[in-house]
Order: C-alpha cells, then structure tokens, then sequence
C-alpha cells in the first residue's frame, strides 16, 4: 500500500467516526420526550361565543394495582383558533401537544353545524397528524363526551374508536370517515360529505346509594384512572354510531337514521357480514344474514336525470322461530317470501335514504363530481340540481343462497 494512503487511511477514519458520534449524540431524531410532551390520543373541538373551546385526551401511565388498559387526562384551552387553543394548554401545563398518535377528532354538534373545516383547519396543515385519523361527530359537547367513563374502556376515544373497526363497518352498522377524505370530498365538486354521529347511552349505577351522577364535562385535569377507582360511584355510559351526520359545504345539514346508514353501506357494496330482519310467512320474524353485498349508485342520462340505486344480495336465514325447529322444517335457505319481504324493506330504508340526502344537499354518493369527470358541459347545466331536484329509482334484488 501507498505509505501516504497508509497514513491517511486510519485519520480519516476517525475523523469520519467523530462526526458520526457528534450527529448520533446531538440529535433526538425524531424521538417523543415523553417528559416534555403530551401524547394526544383525541381531539374534541367545541365552539365557543369567542373562537373555540379544544379538549386534548392525553395518554398517561396507569397507577394504582390495576394492570394493564390505557388511561388518560383531558386538558382544555379556548381561543380564537385551534392553534391558540394549543397554545393556552402549553402555558398551563408545561406539555408540548403532540398528535403523532391521535386517532380520532371529535366535533360538537354546534360545532359542525357552524362548519367543520375551520375547526379542522390546524389538523388538516399538522405535518405530524395522519390524514387517516377518524373524524366524527357527537351529541351535545364533544368536552362531556371525552370526559365521560366508558363501560367498555377506561378511556373514551379508545371505545369510540372500537365502533369503527373492520368487524363494524363489514356490518353495515355504522360508517366511517377520515381526516383527508372528508376534506378532499367537502373541497371538491360535490361539496359533500359525512362523519359517523355519536350519541351517548347511560347505563344504570351499580351502587346509586353511594354516590351521584358526575357533573357534566367532570374535572380538566382528572385522570380515566381516577374515573375507574370511583366506577360504582358514578355513571358509565356506552357509545353508539348508527346514525350518520350529512355535510353540505362544510356544514352539517342533516342525519341518517339507523336503517338509512345501513341502506348507505348496502349502496356502497362493503356489507358482507351484517344481518336484517323481516316479517316472512305468517308475519313472524326472520332474520338472513347477508353473505354477499353488491350496491351501485350511478347518474341517468336523460335530460331529467334520475339516481339509480341498485343493491343486490345473497343471504341465509340465520335465525326463524321455534315452531319451525318444532315441526323438523327448519332451513337456512330463504324462502319467495322472505326474499319479497327484505327487498321491500331495503327499498324503503334506500328511499328514505335518498330523501334525507334531497332535504339536506348532501351529494352523499359524488354524483356531481362523477358527472363533472365524465361530462363538464351538462355538469354546468345541472350542478345545482343535484341532489335537491333529482328523483331516485330503487331496485333492490335478494336472492337466497344455495
């Protein structure tokens, strides 16, 4: 070897060594000081007579001898805009907001009926929050309803959360929404979207001697810990999403009902473990479960357009009465009447469906922005028509499955 590179060679690789430990020891790389920050695992945006109201569901550790679970603390902050909301919850607790792990943004009625996009204005430019978290709407306050004590889970985000899994949306029996695809369907042609709507349901106290009913929005500062270790002397509640909140333009214009958000996911073809129960022969009830879903929402060409709704499914019968097991002439497989009598059914929820969305402007299905891509010119002409003046033809077939 050179002697020269023999001698250079060694230098240069401490001198690369140094600058490779002065970079590893001088930087956190991205890393969470969890000393220094609050890890935010939802968002509730209320509005106030002054700008907004932000309460931040933060993750702690869970004391006490009770093992495992999460637990957490709500904090809160007013001002005129998110962001100086976040600003007033760092002066007073010395916590930096993080929302790498928030996973659900909870709006109060008030608040989307006032508009949802300048309350999600701060989420949607947050290089650190993720497009794909849920956004949703609830009942009343969305203060109380992070502060209140699930039956399910200690921390309340985490049991609304579990209304959104897989298992659910393959129901049929609530919908789900996120972050990005709200905003990109409320800014774009159809100016329309939605968000599953949260109602709270109190279940009876184990113990009312004991202790009374929480105060409405509880403490800021108290811990779901705290709310555990003092279960039997308050209310715990569970949280239901059947319903579906419309929004035209940003605002929140209307509500499906529970058989209409069903209809919904039956359009949308994304059912395939859901169940509906019908009146069938002798009017007694009968329950199929449905095993295939195939659902179609398109635009007519004629110069009054209509809206076809299509839904087509296979089902089983997964439950009849016991005088059929009784008599030995149980089956699984749906009988005329009982495929006549779910296709009725189905047609009225998808009508009614079709209704509310009319009342309320909402383009739930993107009709106007499918029609603006495939034709822009009769888009003009009709754009303010759809969906208030467009009239609906249902066609629902169910089939039993061999």
């Amino acid at each position: 070897m050179n002697p020269i590179l023999k001698r250079t060679v060694p230098k240069f690789a401490l001198f690369l060594g140094g600058i490779l430990l002065f970079a590893f020891f001088s930087n956190d790389f991205g890393l969470i000081d969890i000393q220094k920050a609050a890890i935010i695992l939802a968002a509730g945006i209320d509005k106030t007579p002054s700008g907004y109201e932000l309460t931040a569901q933060i993750s702690v550790p869970k004391g006490g001898e009770t093992a495992g679970g999460t637990a957490s603390v709500e904090l809160s902050g007013r001002g005129e805009t998110v962001a100086d909301c976040l600003m007033m919850m760092y002066a007073d607790s010395g916590w930096v907001p993080k929302f790498d792990f928030c996973s659900l943004v909870l709006l109060g009625e008030e608040t989307a009926r006032e508009g949802a996009m300048p309350a999600l204005n701060y989420f949607l430019h947050n290089e650190y929050m993720s497009d794909d978290c849920a956004v949703a709407v609830c009942e009343g306050s969305a203060a109380d309803v992070l502060k209140q004590t699930s039956s399910i889970d200690d921390t309340s985000s985490l049991a609304i959360g579990k209304l959104f899994s897989g298992a659910a949306e393959k129901s049929g029996a609530t919908v789900k929404n996120t972050l990005r695809k709200f905003a990109v369907d409320t800014l774009g042609v159809s100016k329309s979207s939605f968000m599953p709507y949260i109602r709270t349901l109190a279940l009876e106290q184990d113990n009312p001697s004991e202790g009374g009913k929480e105060a409405p929005g509880g403490g800021a500062g108290e811990s779901s810990a705290d709310k555990s270790e003092k279960s039997s002397q308050q209310e715990s509640v569970l949280f239901r999403a059947e319903e579906t909140a419309l929004f035209a333009e940003g605002k929140m214009t209307g509500l499906l009902s529970a058989e209409e958000t069903f209809a919904y996911n039956l359009l949308m073809g994304g059912v395939s473990a859901g169940s509906l129960t019908v009146r069938g022969e002798n009017g007694l009830p009968v329950s199929l479960s449905i095993k295939r879903d195939r659902g179609k929402v398109t635009l007519s060409n004629d110069a009054l357009p209509q809206a076809q709704l299509e839904i087509g499914l296979k089902v089983l019968v997964n439950d009849r009465t016991a005088e059929d097991f009784m008599a030995g002439t149980e089956t699984n497989v749906a009988t005329p009447v009982d495929e006549r009598c779910a296709e009725e059914l189905i047609a009225s929820h998808a009508a009614s469906l079709w209704e509310t969305c009319r009342k309320s402007g909402c383009d739930l299905f993107l009709l106007s922005r499918d029609l603006w891509r495939s034709d822009p010119k009769r888009h003009a002409g009709l754009k303010d028509s759809i969906p208030s003046a467009v009239e609906a033809k249902i066609v629902v077939r169910v089939r039993g499955a061999k």
